[in-house]
């Protein structure tokens, strides 16, 4: 049996766990389930990225970038955390491009 990366887990128990909450919030009748269903999917797709990515630098690049994308979904009702998001998902996209390049190169000598 393979041991899962650390990420993975404590993204994919957050993610359950924010879906949960939105079945319960959706049978009382809130729409606030909506929300908390997609911030939810969103953990466990990063939980997803953590898991595929081949290097750790490169799944912490990919994680933070779809950081970015669940904030900028999420602030388009808070807009502060708007901004936030696409600072992340560009810092995360950028990230992403630098160990792309390091992995292309090859270890140093």
């Amino acid at each position: 049996m393979s041991r899962k990366p650390l990420a993975f887990v404590v993204f994919a128990l957050i993610g359950t766990a924010l879906l949960l909450i939105a079945v319960v919030l959706g049978l009382l009748g809130s729409f606030a389930f909506i929300a908390i269903a997609a911030v939810g999917c969103f953990f466990i797709a990063a939980a997803v990225v953590s898991r595929a990515s081949r290097s750790p630098a490169q799944g912490a690049a990919a994680v933070i970038s779809v950081a970015g994308i669940a904030l900028v979904v999420f602030g388009l009702v808070a807009t502060p955390l708007f901004y936030l998001g696409w600072a992340c998902l560009g810092a995360g996209l950028v990230g992403l491009a630098a160990s792309m390049v390091a992995l292309r190169r090859g270890p140093r000598q």
